[in-house]
Formats: C-alpha cells, sequence, structure tokens
C-alpha cells in the first residue's frame, strides 16, 4: 500500500507539473524565459519535492517543484527540495529537518546552503555528458588542490548532471562583497591603499595556484596541458568579434554611440589572436571573476563556482582554453569592481581611476611570481584582446540578462583598450 500511495503521489505531482508547463523554471533574470520548444521529460522524485526537467533540443531544463496546498510551484529555499537533494548525496543526515539559506547573490544557477554544512548547486541549464562541474572539482582534489571548497558529490539523472555539493565554508564572502568594500574603504579614506593592494595581489597569486593545479596530469585529465594551434586561436578570434557584433546590435542610446566609436579600435585590437599561431591550453574556469573567489574570516581565500559560464554551451565549457582568458577575466573584474564603487560614491571617480591600473599591476606582478616555475603557462599576448572579448561579452550580458550593469562595461571599455603597453 505504501508504494502504492507513493506512486499515486508521484504521479499526481508529476501531471500537475506537466500541467504548469515550463514557467515553472523560469526564476530569476538570470535564467530568462524558457525556450519556446521546451518540452516536458520527466520528474525525479526525491524525499521532499521533486525535480521537473523539461528538453529544449539537446539541453534540459531544471526546476525544484514542490505541491503546496493542491498545486504545483517552484521550491524556494525552506521547502525541503535541497535538503533532500543533500541527502541523496550523503551530504547531511536527513532524519531531521535540515535549514535551507540562499547564497543571497545572483546566479545562472540556483545554490542553497543546507545545514550550515554544504552548498548544494542545482544547474538550471544541463545536458547529458561531460560537465565542468563534476570532473574539474575531482581533478583539482586529485592534484591536491585545496584552496576551493571540498567537492561531496554530485547528482546525475541519465549521465545529465543536475545537482553538485560542496562543503560550506562558514563565514565564507564572495568578492563582489568582501572585496568591493575593501575597494570602498580605501576610496574614502577609512582605510589605506596598500590594505587593497595586498589583497589584490593574494588573489594573482591564488590564481596562479590555480592554473598550475589544471595544469597538472591527473587520473580525471591525464591530458591536463596541451597546445592550441592557429586554427583553434582564429576560433577565439571568430568568437570575440562575434560578441562584439552582438553588443553592438544590443546596445542604444549613448552607450551604444560610445560603442561604436571605439568599435574600431576594438576590432584591432582582437586581431592581435591573428599574431598568435600556437599557445598553451588547458582547462579554464571559463568566468572567473572577483564574486568567484571566496574569502573566509581568516583571511583565507578559494575560487569557487567551478562550472563555468553557465550561459556558455557544454561543450564550450569543458573544451581546453587558454589561462591568458582567466586572467584577463580576473584584470576586467578588478576594474568592475571600482566602477561598482564609483557608482555607489561618485566623489571616489578620481580615486578609483588611479586605483585600477594599480590592481592590475598588483594583481598582474603576484600572478607572474607564482607562475615563474611555469612562466610559459600564460600567454601575454593574448591578454589584450580577451580582455576586450571579456568586455563585449559584459555589454551582452547586461542586455540580456542584466541591464542595471551596462553602466560597467560602458565607463571600463575605453580604460581596457587603453592598457596595451602598460600591462
Amino acid at each position: 500500500m505504501a508504494l502504492r500511495t507513493l506512486a499515486a503521489v508521484t504521479a499526481d505531482l508529476r501531471a500537475a507539473t506537466e500541467a504548469a508547463g515550463p514557467g515553472l523554471w523560469s526564476a530569476t533574470h538570470l535564467s530568462g524565459a524558457a525556450p519556446a520548444d521546451a518540452a516536458f521529460l520527466e520528474l525525479v522524485q526525491l524525499s521532499t519535492g521533486a525535480l521537473a526537467i523539461w528538453r529544449s533540443g539537446e539541453e534540459l531544463l531544471v526546476a525544484p517543484v514542490i505541491e503546496d496546498g493542491g498545486r504545483v510551484r517552484r521550491a524556494d529555499a525552506g521547502d525541503g527540495v535541497f535538503a533532500a537533494l543533500a541527502g541523496e548525496l550523503g551530504a547531511v543526515d536527513t532524519s531531521s529537518a535540515a535549514t535551507e539559506r540562499t547564497v543571497g547573490v545572483d546566479q545562472t544557477d540556483e545554490s542553497v546552503i543546507v545545514g550550515d554544512a554544504v552548498v548544494v548547486k542545482l544547474l538550471r541549464r544541463t545536458r547529458r555528458g561531460a560537465q565542468p562541474g563534476r570532473d574539474l572539482p575531482s581533478h583539482l582534489a586529485a592534484v591536491g588542490f585545496d584552496e576551493t571548497p571540498t567537492p561531496i558529490g554530485s547528482f546525475t539523472r541519465d549521465d545529465a548532471l543536475l545537482a553538485s555539493a560542496a562543503a560550506y565554508l562558514p563565514g565564507a564572502v564572495d568578492g563582489w562583497h568582501w572585496y568591493v568594500a575593501i575597494v570602498e574603504r580605501a576610496a574614502l579614506g577609512e582605510r589605506p591603499w596598500e590594505d587593497a593592494e595586498a589583497q589584490t595581489a593574494e588573489m594573482g597569486a591564488l590564481v596562479a595556484r590555480f592554473q598550475r593545479a589544471l595544469a597538472t596530469p591527473s587520473a580525471v585529465l591525464p591530458r591536463a596541458l596541451g597546445d592550441a594551434n592557429a586554427e583553434t586561436i582564429e576560433r577565439w578570434r571568430r568568437a570575440a568579434v562575434a560578441t562584439l557584433d552582438d553588443a553592438l546590435e544590443l546596445t542604444d542610446g549613448d552607450v551604444h554611440a560610445r560603442l561604436r566609436a571605439q568599435e574600431e579600435r576594438a576590432r584591432a585590437v582582437l586581431d592581435g589572436f591573428a599574431a598568435v599561431q600556437t599557445t598553451p591550453v588547458t582547462r579554464i574556469h571559463g568566468d572567473l571573476h572577483v564574486g568567484q573567489i571566496l574569502r573566509v574570516p581568516d583571511g583565507s581565500m578559494f575560487v569557487s563556482d567551478l562550472d563555468g559560464d553557465p550561459v556558455a554551451p557544454v561543450q564550450e565549457r569543458i573544451a581546453p582554453g587558454s589561462p591568458a582568458r582567466d586572467v584577463a577575466s580576473m584584470a576586467c573584474a578588478l576594474d568592475h569592481a571600482g566602477r561598482v564603487v564609483v557608482r555607489r560614491h561618485p566623489e571616489t571617480r578620481d580615486a578609483i581611476e588611479a586605483w585600477i591600473p594599480r590592481a592590475r599591476r598588483a594583481f598582474l606582478a603576484a600572478h607572474r611570481e607564482a607562475l615563474a616555475a611555469d612562466p610559459s603557462l600564460f600567454d601575454e599576448r593574448l591578454l589584450h584582446p580577451f580582455a576586450v572579448a571579456q568586455e563585449a561579452h559584459e555589454f551582452v550580458y547586461a542586455a540580456r540578462f542584466q541591464p542595471g550593469w551596462t553602466g560597467v562595461p560602458d565607463a571600463a571599455l575605453p580604460a581596457v583598450l587603453a592598457w596595451e603597453g602598460t600591462v
């Protein structure tokens, strides 16, 4: 009888979820609307609630759902679905209720802290096959890199990664909070700039250690280091040019006019890809910025969120890339952190404009020093092209997901275009 009752409950939940449609998937401005061709695929029952899955081409859309008062709705933190996922992974004891709370930052995926012990991340867009969020944590653990949250496990269905779990770092704060706060206080004269410079340098050294670990062979990634040929580098150039084209198409008004005025210079920098015929490649983070650097109360830092750019195709995220791309995106993010401070405190503009190149130099100097044993891993010829490509990506991201962010790349691009000879 118990099994029949469970089956009946599951059938009712499935029917209600299918009837509700893929609108259950669209939860935040970062997710956007469900694709028009999204079709219900299946319901994965958990001890509390379930995961609903829709298919759109090769892509799978995943949402936590729960029955509430006779209707099906998206599950929120506190409903128990994420705790049930953690229980499936053996990460928490589900014999008693485990607390759930969100990480408190905008994400394309959904991350919830369960029982103050584990962070469960639900991949809202996924597909079958390899995923960076599954193999990179395993690889880093295998080579002894411990400056990322300890992986606990992953939840898969038919070879599709639906969720992953990592140890929660008590008191951890992401860089959009802790780093921006340090720069803000320095710009307001409340702490010395040397403090901000020291923290910036530590991030540079951490990124270098992370990149050396990615380049170290393991049983997970036995061929961790390789070389890209001219054909691959040309694909990078074409992708960057296409992103710039998208940025020009998606912007309007004064922002578009300013971007159009800088277009010729931006294309010239992107042509720098063509001057490189071969370069080292490894697996890379793919979405590295200050927000991915967690800092705990004792000052230790950790690289987080190894899924890469969540809006990029999976095949792109698991393909080897240039470490210079991660360095460039971090260097751009240092600039962006400063722009955030200026938006809050316009009177700090001059101080921040002076700080941004200083921050970049501190980051790169520490990165080079920490990478001294493997200096060829970072191909500096690609730093400037990848940085301009990153700013183009920021315009596109803002237009599609977060319009309020547009002012940041709009302010940063002129400075980034002027990098040449100053990095």
